[in-house]
């Protein structure tokens, strides 16, 4: 008998899954806007953790195209930087790491170098103007830069360096609506001028076609800028040319503070006049900052009436339960109260 009653399979209960704390709904009670670096939300998908947003930046073309209605969509585009040794004032070189390619699919594994700025600007401007439709121009705006072209299905993607100074273009074209998110981290060495110059380039090349330019940059302060050529000599030059601009608060800031941080970049954009604050965005990380630090993200957009703000996670994982550290910041954020309070 007990031999027999060895053999009878007992069921095994599923764990009950737990509600996810933002839903759909939650877009329409959002009192200014809100960007999440991830996909955007499909008509189809049946989970989705990255609600609440008005809008979605994916280096992930193909499902831009794929987005729920309400939702605004924006194509996260890398800024190629060059790849040129050079060196810091106390001779020491600079690394920074090659660059990423476009796919339809999302991030490519190859990366690029390029030997100049000239020619990863180049670069840059060529692969948004080849997703706006406009490939043609493509090629004038790299004529004499000394860069080659591939589109992505024909260059490898086997994870290793990739050949210097060769362009990798997106095969897909930016769908009807969507705008361009340029991430400028490059820190090669180039001047305020050079960098005021190609940023003016890009922000005329997606507004000719009639779409919008976001920029997302390090903190206007970081020491990486004394190398990407941000300064308060053009900062705000820098921001009248995007429709928004990101300020950048993180936990590893300069001052030790989110809130010295954002005055000091504030300060920095005033040095060249006043900005319209709806060109302004917060980028808050999700990581390593505090409920205290979420409030007075909240608090700095209502006062100062700014845009709204966009969420770095910077490798935590969102979605799930209300009472994450994550999910209560954001709550405390968009709602002016943790989402533990209901």
């Amino acid at each position: 008998m007990a031999a027999a009653l060895a053999l009878v399979a007992v069921p095994l209960r599923a764990a009950p899954v737990e509600a996810p704390c933002f839903t759909a709904a939650d877009n329409t009670r959002l009192p200014f806007a809100v960007f999440q670096q991830a996909p955007p939300p499909s008509a189809r998908a049946r989970r989705y953790d990255y609600y609440p947003l008005t809008a979605a930046a994916t280096m992930q073309l193909g499902r831009l195209a794929d987005a729920a209605g309400g939702t605004a969509t924006y194509y996260f585009q890398w800024a190629n930087r060059s790849n040129a040794p050079f060196t810091d004032k106390g001779g020491r070189p600079v690394i920074r790491k090659p660059n990423i390619q476009p796919s339809i699919a999302g991030m490519r594994k190859q990366r690029t170098p390029f030997t100049s700025v000239a020619r990863a600007d180049a670069c840059t401007l060529a692969q948004a103007a080849t997703l706006l439709g406009q490939g043609g121009k493509a090629a004038v705006t790299a004529f004499g830069a000394g860069i080659t072209y591939a589109s992505e299905t024909a260059q490898s993607d086997n994870g290793l360096t990739g050949p210097a100074d060769r362009c990798v273009l997106p095969e897909g074209l930016l769908p009807a609506g969507a705008g361009l998110m340029l991430d400028y981290e490059v820190s090669d060495g180039r001047s305020a001028a050079q960098t005021l110059e190609f940023l003016t380039k890009y922000a005329q090349l997606v507004h000719g076609a009639g779409r919008k330019a976001f920029l997302m940059i390090d903190p206007f302060d970081a020491p990486s800028q004394r190398f990407g050529g941000i300064s308060a000599a053009n900062a705000n030059a820098i921001v009248s040319r995007f429709d928004h601009t990101a300020i950048m608060l993180w936990s590893k800031n300069r001052q030790g503070s989110l809130a010295a941080s954002y005055a000091a970049q504030r300060a920095m954009i005033a040095a060249g006049g006043q900005v319209d604050p709806q060109r302004l965005i917060i980028n808050f990380e999700l990581a390593g900052t505090t409920l205290d630090d979420a409030r007075f993200v909240r608090r700095t957009i209502l006062t100062d009436r700014l845009a709204g703000v966009m969420f770095w996670r910077n490798r935590v994982r969102q979605g799930g339960s209300c009472s994450t550290d994550v999910n209560r910041k954001i709550a405390e954020i968009v709602f002016g109260r943790s989402s533990g309070e209901g």
